[in-house]
């Protein structure tokens, strides 16, 4: 009997209520270099330790002690979670003039850098950091080690152990016969010259040592670093430099960090217009695997309020860009960051600081989760210079700013209005100077309105009650009569208003990931949903874990499909919900080099097949060997086959008619013909017409019904 017992409560441990996982689009996140921040063991600050801290390319002195010491003040902000910078060993030298105060300099994925701290440091942060309804995300630097011509060459340790550097390694370096490149440990094609194709994913990103993450040590090694955050109770992670990685290896490689249980991981992909390019189309790609930074609307955000430019043009801008995504309230927005001018050293205008707080309003009021950078709240700038390194200066602490006041309100209204972190979004008035939009959830309402330009009253059809509503951030009223709403607007004004009803139906909002294979959590997260009822996915009830109203965490059933896509529906109370979308992987996945011999076919080649990881159209890249390849997660000694199309990114494709297959593995050279068996032949469902849709891949409106 009491072996039983000890066996019950080992399974409860290895299974976490919902509650020990955030809804990451209900919280907001309070980013930190933690060099900036604040010295909390000033044991730790040499060697390349600036202590007047005027050399911004030195260390400065913050570590992990200092950042847990401050987590009353980042409480004090409302914030739910926090990204702290790499943590990760950096290397021991100076390189181009600048020691690794940043942390993207990694040599050692198994410890943590000495200047910062410990595991243990690492270990109290998350557990101090819990009590205050708190957790940790970890940025993470998979794509590259330090410098390989510079600083240590690309030294890599294992937790200690020297295992290579940038020259030891290119002298076993061999050229892949497929993909063309020289590869060991690191890629070894030189830097990064042309910003597309090959050169993106195979070379070195500003001279930085680039992983071949195909390398099985290193596919294990980077896995291993990652999950001793995970156990070490990191909630999620943000990935950088997703733009110069394979996409497949990146999927097998989330997948891993799933099993841990729905940790919520986003990615840095660098894009810095909203244009439609090739460059943007691989961002929406990205953004179905896992959520992205939302930089190239954050461009046209700090133009339109810094410099110029018409709301009614960014509007129309983000509406469009917003429409795209299959998750877009999962996708994160920002202001300021490590990366970008700060928008108070961006503004030249007498009054930026009104249209600071403009901007900031609206980054948290936008679909999507808002980031905050570290002294936001502050008004945080350097009067030394404007971008990297300067954007980075020593923490001010000052909670009690009208943009602290901004923050810590919208932050709060997060966690009651369903609107703020679920709605959708609709521009209910536009022009140059003023917008109003307005975004649902149920009965959850929200009504966003501001005016950059002179003073007017403007009056606006709103589907709300007759009554008098109040601003959440000033108290201003509006009134609502008939249909029709009506307030006064001041210059650099900004209004946010807001209804809670009882939702009285199951709605999902949120799942978190919204890519997993069988066996994996998800974090459903919504309202309505009583205490108790079934979750179905692809069709198949999956097990519930935690049920509560507001949240649900389930395990994903095996389901037999050839679908991307599979619907979650909530059922309770005699109702269902409308579905929620879940990426389905098969389970076993592993990062798999596909190579096809096409060498009569010309244009941009996309493969497409009969598993649910290739279900959606892939771009093949033309190798320098003349083969054609992509890496893909398949289930790992599994039989497939793939279709041929033709076609550019934004455009319809062709199908060739020509059909390849293989068996999961490594490397996969595809064999012309279909598979022996009608049991795996790709889907045959759809005339032409559907075929160029579903060449548009993510890239359509209904993807987000």
């Amino acid at each position: 009997m009491r072996s039983a017992v000890a066996a019950l409560l080992a399974i409860l441990l290895l299974l976490p209520l919902a509650g020990a996982y955030p809804v990451p689009e209900r919280g907001v996140v309070y980013q930190v270099m933690v060099d900036r921040f604040y010295d909390g063991n000033a044991s730790n600050n040499g060697p390349f330790y600036d202590p007047s801290r005027s050399d911004y390319r030195l260390y400065w002195g913050g570590d992990i002690e200092g950042l847990t010491e401050k987590l009353d003040y980042i409480a004090s902000l409302g914030v739910s979670m926090i990204w702290v910078s790499p943590l990760n060993d950096n290397i021991n030298r100076m390189a181009s003039g600048s020691a690794p105060y940043h942390g993207y300099w990694t040599r050692d994925y198994k410890r943590i850098e000495e200047h910062f701290g410990t595991w243990e440091d690492f270990r109290e942060l998350v557990e101090e950091a819990e009590k205050r309804g708190i957790c940790i995300i970890v940025d993470y630097v998979p794509n590259h080690a330090g410098p390989a011509t510079d600083g240590e060459f690309g030294s890599l340790y294992d937790n200690g152990t020297f295992v290579t550097h940038y020259y030891a390694d290119a002298e076993n370096a061999t050229r892949n016969p497929y993909t063309g490149s020289v590869d060991g440990i690191y890629h070894h094609n030189g830097n990064i010259n042309d910003w597309f194709g090959f050169q993106l994913k195979y070379a070195n990103l500003f001279g930085l040592a680039d992983f071949n993450q195909l390398n099985p040590w290193v596919d294990s090694y980077l896995t291993e670093g990652a999950l001793l955050f995970a156990d070490s109770g990191a909630c999620g992670f943000r990935i950088d430099a997703v733009k110069h990685m394979d996409l497949g290896w990146l999927e097998s490689f989330y997948l891993r960090l799933y099993s841990k249980g729905p940790l919520f991981i986003y990615g840095e992909y660098y894009s810095l217009s909203p244009d439609k390019t090739d460059d943007l189309y691989e961002l929406y790609r990205y953004s179905n695997v896992s959520p992205v930074l939302n930089i190239p609307i954050r461009e046209e955000i700090v133009r339109t309020f810094a410099v110029f430019g018409g709301l009614d043009a960014l509007s129309e801008e983000l509406e469009d860009y917003y429409s795209l995504f299959t998750y877009p309230n999962k996708q994160l927005n920002f202001l300021d960051s490590h990366d970008l001018v700060r928008f108070l050293n961006a503004a030249g205008r007498k009054d930026r600081v009104e249209r600071f707080h403009m901007a900031l309003a609206l980054t948290m009021t936008l679909p999507g989760i808002p980031v905050i950078y570290y002294g936001d709240e502050s008004y945080l700038v350097s009067g030394d210079g404007k971008g990297d390194p300067y954007n980075r200066p020593m923490m001010v602490f000052n909670n009690t700013t009208e943009a602290a006041h901004i923050i810590r309100t919208l932050a709060e209204l997060r966690k009651t209005n369903d609107a703020l972190a679920f709605g959708d979004f609709k521009t209910l008035y536009a022009d140059y100077n003023t917008w109003a939009f307005e975004r649902t959830f149920g009965s959850h309402k929200i009504f966003v309105v501001m005016n950059k330009g002179s003073p007017r009253n403007l009056t606006v059809s709103l589907d709300w009650g007759d009554g008098t509503y109040r601003d959440a951030l000033s108290g201003a009223e509006m009134r609502v009569s008939g249909g029709e709403a009506s307030l006064e607007l001041p210059r650099n004004s900004f209004y946010v208003f807001h209804v809670e009803g009882e939702q009285g139906e199951p709605l999902i909002g949120s799942v978190t990931p919204y890519t997993a294979q069988p066996g994996q959590r998800v974090l459903i997260g919504g309202a309505g949903f009583g205490s108790s009822g079934r979750v179905i996915i692809g069709g198949v009830e999956a097990r519930v874990i935690s049920w509560n109203s507001t949240e649900i965490l389930v395990e994903v059933p095996e389901v037999k499909t050839r679908k991307a896509w599979l619907d979650v529906v909530v059922e309770t109370g005699g109702k269902a919900s409308d579905p929620a979308k879940l990426r389905y992987y098969s389970g076993n996945d592993v990062p798999v080099l596909l190579v096809l011999n096409a060498t009569n076919i010309t244009g941009q080649l996309w493969i497409r097949g009969s598993l649910p990881e290739l279900a959606e159209p892939r771009p093949l890249l033309k190798s320098s060997t003349g083969h054609y390849f992509t890496v893909v997660p398949l289930p790992n000694g599994t039989a497939f086959e793939v279709e041929l199309y033709r076609g550019l990114r934004w455009e319809n494709l062709e199908p060739t008619g020509l059909v390849y297959h293989g068996t999961a593995n490594g490397t996969v050279v595809l064999e012309q013909g279909p598979l022996q068996s009608t049991t795996t032949a790709p889907e045959k469902t759809c005339g032409p017409a559907a075929l160029l849709l579903i060449a548009l891949l993510p890239l359509l409106r209904g993807r987000r019904q």
